[in-house]
Formats: structure tokens, sequence, C-alpha cells
């Protein structure tokens, strides 16, 4: 019964966020993916250089040297929800990578009813005691509520020598362009809303290694993202024909990586900005030992993250930690590099 008022409440949000000018239409996509990246606060804008990239900076995956498929899965708020993806990525020639990705957030077997007394229950009731709420009737079997996106990405890498007329030195900086088409579809029972988006990303890195000629310093990146350009439409087949937008969003992040030659290890600062909705801070840190086991910590929009991963051969798995209001969370990931 609890797992009931639990997915009536979560479809009655949604009614209600559809309500507020479809202000939150596609939320499910703010929930982000790739266990790095989430472990490190989601400041990953800046980085984006792995199979999640296509979510944080369709330009990140353009830094990836080799196939790779990469994966996620997670249960949300109580085992509520099934939240997931799946990317494979392809390096091309001329610094060209091609990558096809699908993001999956469901509900699945939702008693149906043919009456719900829900409604019967004053809003004070509901909040006073909310575990005395009830169905009377029998369930008329499940149904599923679905959020589905489905990305292509194309990114290219440009190394550029910039010419700073100190004794005919050149600095190499490598600029990364990419975008993502991409397909919402999303399934309320027999109901089914859809639209198309664009994504473009940029992201600048250098070596201070370079500039400085000492190898003691590391690797600095700057990234920007446009999720949504056009404000993606979500059209829905009901009666009404209601009408759904993604508001289109800027990111905005850099990285640092410090090496740490006394122990073998990197040592990254990362931090993004985040203009959706009231707009949110993401900080993330992450220390790297001989390449091979990562330590991750840090905060998205105030709630503490924390991680861990560890590579061996063409193998990599990561776990993130997350703080929420509605229920903390684990989430696991792996890459295979090929």
């Amino acid at each position: 019964m609890k797992y009931t008022k639990l997915v009536l409440l979560l479809l009655l949000s949604t009614l209600v966020a559809q309500a507020q000018d479809t202000k939150y239409g596609g939320a499910f996509l703010e929930l982000g993916v790739g266990a790095r990246a989430l472990g490190l606060g989601s400041a990953y804008v800046a980085l984006a250089d792995d199979g999640a990239g296509f979510y944080w900076n369709p330009a990140g995956t353009a830094f990836l040297t080799r196939p790779n498929i990469s994966l996620m899965y997670a249960n949300l708020f109580n085992s509520l929800e099934n939240h997931g993806y799946i990317s494979a990525s392809v390096p091309l020639f001329g610094g060209a990578v091609v990558s096809a990705s699908w993001i999956r957030l469901a509900v699945e077997n939702i008693p149906r009813y043919d009456d719900i007394n829900f409604y019967e229950y004053t809003r004070e009731e509901r909040y006073a005691d909310p575990e005395g709420i009830g169905l009377r009737a029998a369930s008329l079997g499940t149904f599923t509520f679905a959020n589905n996106a489905y990305f292509v990405t194309f990114s290219k890498l440009s190394r550029l020598e910039l010419d700073l007329g100190w004794q005919y030195f050149k600095m190499p900086i490598y600029m990364a362009y990419g975008l993502n088409f991409k397909m919402l579809d999303i399934g309320l029972d027999n109901k089914k809303g859809s639209g198309l988006g664009l994504d473009v990303g940029f992201i600048t890195a250098m070596g201070l290694d370079d500039l400085f000629a000492d190898d003691n310093f590391g690797r600095l990146s700057i990234g920007v993202s446009i999720q949504d350009v056009f404000d993606t439409p979500i059209n829905w087949d009901t009666e009404s024909k209601q009408r759904d937008q993604v508001e289109r969003k800027w990111k905005f992040g850099f990285a640092y990586s410090q090496p740490l030659k006394f122990m073998h290890s990197d040592l990254l600062f990362a931090y993004d900005i985040d203009t959706k909705y009231d707009g949110s801070y993401n900080l993330g840190f992450e220390l790297l030992y001989s390449k091979i086991f990562a330590l991750r910590g840090g905060t998205c929009a105030g709630d503490f993250t924390a991680g861990a991963g560890l590579s061996y051969w063409h193998i990599k798995l990561d776990y993130a930690y997350q703080m929420h209001d509605l229920g903390n969370s684990h989430r696991v990931g792996a890459s295979f590099y090929f």
C-alpha cells in the first residue's frame, strides 16, 4: 500500500508540474547520468571525457581515443523508479567521434484503479495522515510511466598552436566542439508525448606544464554547454493536445588536474554553474592514485555526493552516492574500452 501511495503522489506531482506552464517538462533529464560525474557533484561540464559525456557536454566525447561502451543503473527513491543509460562511442578520423545513447527513467507495475478515493480526503487530511490514505477497490491491472531519451552525438577535437612570441615558443591548445540530436519519448499509460531537441557544447583545454615549461603543473579546461537550444517541445497525443516544453539551459564550468608526483596521484578540482530553474552551483574533487583507483566527493546544489572508481585493463567501474530530500541514492556504472 505504501508503494501505491508513493506512485499516486508521483503522478499527481507530474500533473501539477504540467499545469505550471510546463516549467518542468522533461524533468527526468535533470537527474544526470554517469557514476563518475555524479560522484563529482555533477561538476562535469569542463570534463565530460567518458561515455557519459554526451549528457553533460557533447564536446567532451571528442577526447575519447578508443571505442567505448558505458552504462549505469540505479533504483531511486526507495526502488520506486528505475534509472539508467547506455552509450556507445566510436572515434573516427581527424579527431571526430560519434556516439549513440539511451537514457531511461521508469516507474513500472503501477496498479490501475477505476475509482480512486484519494480525492475524498481534504488536503489537510492527506498531509496529516499520509499512511491512512488507502484504495478501497481492487486493482484492475498495471501500467507504466516511462521516460526515454535517445541521443546521437557528433564531436570534433582540434589542436591549435598559440604563438606566444617567447623565443618562438608555441603552446598547444585543444578545442573541442560537439552537438546532440535527441528525441524524447514519454509514455504515461496509453498516452504518449514526444519531441526533438538539440544540445551544443564547447571545451578548451591546455596544459599549464606547457605554458610554464614545468611538469609540476597540470591541465586546465573550460567548458560551456547549452542544452535544449530551441526549448525542446513535447507534444502529447491527448484530446487537449497538451504541449510541454523543456526550457533552454546554460552550463558553465572549469576543471583543473594537478599532478601529485610524490604520491603517484592526480588531484582534480571541478566547478560548474547551472542556470536551470533557480540555478545551482556544483563542486567536485577527485584523487586518482596511479591511474587505477579514485576517490571522489562534492556537492550538487547543496547536496553531498561521494564516489569511487577502479580501472583495470579495458574496464572501468564507478560508484556514486547522492544525498537527496526524496531519498539517498546509489549508482553503479561501468565502461568498456576496446
